[in-house]
């Protein structure tokens, strides 16, 4: 086990993302957009020696981190999925629009809307409020989140070799939900499509060196 860094990708742009449609579990094709975003990104990362690449089993990930792979200069010698890197699951709202959900959700609460419940209350109450929403209850806490990241870094940290690079390719609320965990404003810095965060794990800690960029 040793220290490593972990560049954290979001997905490209997606159909549902341009429908504006919650996009968790549920899963829509990358757009052409979305494919050059996912080069783009492929490209600004070509020099970088990677270990490993894990994926998010949805196939917008899956998608996004095979284009990034085709654009690297050198073969990443292991490649694998893994569902704990996922996006946070939304529960019976897959699939809706966006507007109208949060309106369900917040309204209720005295809300106008997710922007304002973080503004006020933080990114957990959000989770909390959509889980308790959730005529099923199966939307995820922000705990359950944090859970699968750690249970996901910890496979990769017992394998890392000192000082190696990892790309793990992920979505949107998880990377945000992993950033407002350590300390950093997301309010109005949601990660963008084919967006690169670089992290520093070690076993004291893991620390964001850059977010968003």
């Amino acid at each position: 086990m040793a220290d490593c860094n972990i560049y954290l990708v979001r997905h490209g742009e997606t159909l549902f993302n341009t429908l504006k449609r919650m996009q968790g579990w549920c899963d829509s094709d990358l757009t052409s957009r979305g494919q050059a975003q996912a080069i783009a990104t492929g490209k600004k990362l070509q020099t970088v020696k990677f270990a490993e690449a894990v994926f998010s089993n949805l196939s917008r990930a899956v998608e996004t981190g095979n284009l990034i792979l085709q654009q690297l200069k050198q073969p990443v010698p292991r490649v694998r999925y893994d569902p704990n890197f996922r996006e946070v699951f939304f529960g019976s709202f897959e699939g809706l629009e966006i507007k109208d959900t949060w309106q369900r959700i917040a309204q209720p609460q005295g809300y106008h809307g997710q922007s304002e419940i973080i503004a006020q209350k933080g990114l957990p109450e959000v989770r909390r409020l959509m889980k308790a929403a959730d005529p099923q209850h199966w939307a995820e806490s922000y705990d359950q989140v944090l859970q699968r990241w750690r249970k996901g870094l910890q496979q990769i940290y017992q394998q890392a070799a000192p000082d190696s690079n990892i790309l793990i390719v992920t979505h949107g609320t998880f990377i945000r939900t992993l950033a407002d965990y350590h300390g950093i404003d997301t309010l109005k810095n949601y990660p963008a499509n084919a967006s690169v965060s670089l992290l520093r794990l070690s076993s004291q800690e893991v620390k964001f060196v850059n977010y968003n960029q």
